[in-house]
C-alpha cells in the first residue's frame, strides 16, 4: 500500500525543534520529517561557538550539509578543513564527522538525510 504525499510549505519558525545532547550551544529543527518524502529527512542546525559538535557516523543514511551562514572547521573521515559559507559537505554513511565553531562564531546549515 502506498501512502499519498502531502505537499506543504514550512518555515523554520514552524519547524518542530528537537533536542540533541551537545557540549555547547546548539539548536535543531525538523524541516521535513523522515518519509514525508520517502527516504528523505531535512533539518536545520544552528551552532554557537565555542562548540565542537559531538563526532559520529551514521550507519543507516547518507547526509549532506548546506552551510549557508558562518565559518568553522569540518572533520570528515581523515580530512579536516576550514569551511566558510556558502559550502556543501557530503557525508556518505559510515563516515565519521564533526563540526567546530570558534568562540563568538555562529554556523547555520541545512542537513539532508537520505535512506536507501
Amino acid at each position: 500500500m502506498s501512502r499519498s504525499l502531502i505537499p506543504f510549505i514550512r518555515s523554520l519558525r514552524e519547524a518542530e525543534p528537537y533536542e540533541q545532547e551537545e557540549p555547547g550551544e546548539a539548536s535543531f529543527h525538523d524541516l521535513m520529517k523522515r518519509d514525508e518524502i520517502p527516504g528523505l529527512q531535512v533539518g536545520h542546525v544552528e551552532l554557537k561557538g565555542p562548540i565542537h559538535k559531538t563526532p559520529g557516523a551514521h550507519d543507516a543514511w547518507h547526509q549532506a550539509y548546506f552551510i549557508y551562514e558562518g565559518a568553522g572547521i569540518v572533520h570528515l573521515g581523515d580530512e579536516t578543513r576550514q569551511v566558510e559559507a556558502p559550502a556543501l559537505v557530503s557525508i556518505p554513511k559510515h563516515t565519521n564527522h564533526s563540526v567546530e565553531v570558534p568562540d563568538g562564531g555562529v554556523m547555520r546549515y541545512i542537513y539532508i538525510n537520505q535512506w536507501h
